[in-house]
């Protein structure tokens, strides 16, 4: 059994372990970041910890939407294993359209070749959850790029 966050995306359902989730906040405007990637909307802090905000909807190639009340910023954790071994955390935060509940899946509820509209590396596997399919992201190939960008660069100096 396990417990997942879900949220909505240009209407599909979507979900993350409650494991990775840290907060949820209402939307901010984060601080811009020169040169980042054109799904990162930039940085905000919480908790004194800056936390690089993810736009979900430029990340999965879908329309722009006007943010709304609903609309809010999910904090996750995510582990990052650098070139040297070493485990870095990075903190991101996804602007989900809305977030919805707290619910309790099993393994048998996997389902097979469920259509979706994102690209299909970020998603992990998919549940049926109230005869609709819902997506439980993969964060490795959500944030690969991102967190190789981010993780400090160990370089060997010959003198």
């Amino acid at each position: 059994m396990e417990n997942y966050l879900t949220f909505t995306v240009d209407e599909h359902l979507y979900a993350i372990n409650v494991n990775s989730v840290l907060e949820v906040l209402n939307l901010s405007v984060p601080t811009a970041v020169p040169c980042a990637l054109p799904y990162i909307e930039g940085l905000i802090y919480s908790r004194e910890q800056g936390i690089t905000v993810v736009n979900l909807r430029k990340r999965f190639n879908l329309k722009e939407h006007k943010a709304d009340k609903r609309t809010k910023i999910i904090v996750v954790e995510v582990k990052v294993t650098s070139d040297d071994r070493k485990e870095n955390v990075i903190l991101y935060g996804l602007v989900a359209d809305s977030v919805q509940d707290v619910i309790q899946t099993y393994d048998e509820e996997r389902i097979e070749n469920a259509e979706c509209t994102i690209p299909k590396e970020f998603i992990a596997y998919a549940f049926l959850w109230n005869d609709e399919p819902l997506f439980i992201l993969d964060f490795n190939k959500l944030f690969e790029e991102h967190a190789k960008l981010s993780l400090p660069q160990t370089q060997e100096i010959k003198i």
